[in-house]
């Protein structure tokens, strides 16, 4: 992102089925809104990877396709007006997600349409894919498009959620927005050898509550909250359920992701993923570039 935390360049992947009427709509408002470019991107992949390449045709059939499903799905004019200002990018791919990561590679935010499940562990989906490669924020529009009057900010004080938080700050201000800060704590257990876990001592529980409180309390008392209107929760929950509970209240989640994905984040779970697969509130989700995840995406 930028010094200002504002897109410049916004990427939304479209698909041939017509599930990204809503993402592209909130791409284009909010590329009103900060004045920034548009791609709207969609790759082509051979039926069976055993298939030879695409030809030239078939990206054009492609293409005309694409062109023919925006005007029937979306409002004729902005539509028109979308593809004369911004750029449609058809092209073949190994992977519905590879050309996106492509022309995300140097995008300040990407915006994808509700997901398909594949199975249990959704490993070969487009989102997960996209989440797990893109190094910029991405937007999930799991659901119709709202007017951001509240967004949450789920924080647990790491880098990403600290990140998160920062850039909500920013889109508060830009959307006169109100800012719904949550931290979860989450009682440590005790495993006492038998493999059962057992709670801890009362006054052990408090104390390490007492001390997260005192350090959410602390780092927020030191955020530029510069007018942003805010609210802070310090409440004892899982941040998923919690998270879930307070959607309908909400227009928008701004998280943190601490990069786990693949296998990994369906053994150990994975809040960002979890709210963004179960959830039907919009989801911002960044992490933090350096950190390296369990399985890269397709073709990098």
């Amino acid at each position: 992102m930028t010094s200002s935390d504002h897109p410049h360049r916004i990427v939304v992947g479209i698909d041939a089925h017509g599930q990204a009427e809503s993402a592209i709509n909130v791409a284009l408002d909010l590329t009103e809104r900060f004045g920034a470019t548009l791609e709207l991107v969609h790759g082509v992949e051979p039926a069976h990877h055993l298939l030879p390449d695409l030809e030239p045709h078939d990206v054009a059939a492609a293409r005309a396709a694409i062109e023919t499903g925006l005007a029937a799905s979306l409002s004729g004019a902005r539509i028109t007006a979308a593809l004369e200002k911004h750029a449609l990018v058809v092209e073949k791919s190994r992977h519905p997600a590879e050309l996106v990561l492509r022309r995300a590679a140097e995008a300040d935010l990407v915006v994808l349409g509700r997901h398909r499940r594949r199975g249990l562990l959704d490993l070969g989906s487009t989102a997960r894919a996209v989440l797990s490669g893109a190094r910029c924020p991405v937007w999930m529009q799991s659901g119709p498009v709202r007017v951001i009057r509240r967004i949450l900010v789920p924080v647990d004080l790491s880098t990403e959620s600290l990140a998160a938080l920062r850039m909500a700050r920013a889109w508060a201000g830009a959307f006169d927005a109100h800012l719904h800060v949550l931290h979860c704590f989450q009682a440590p257990e005790l495993y006492p050898g038998d493999g059962h876990p057992m709670v801890g001592p009362t006054y052990v529980i408090d104390q390490i509550e007492h001390d997260a409180r005192a350090e959410f309390e602390k780092v927020m008392a030191e955020q530029p909250w510069s007018g942003v209107s805010h609210t802070l929760e310090f409440v004892e929950d899982h941040p998923v359920h919690r998270i879930l509970a307070l959607q309908d209240s909400v227009d928008l989640v701004m998280m943190g992701s601490h990069g786990r994905t693949g296998l990994a984040a369906a053994l150990l779970g994975n809040v960002a993923y979890s709210v963004i697969r179960d959830g039907h509130v919009p989801v911002l989700a960044l992490r933090d570039p350096t950190r390296s995840w369990l399985i890269e995406a397709p073709g990098r």
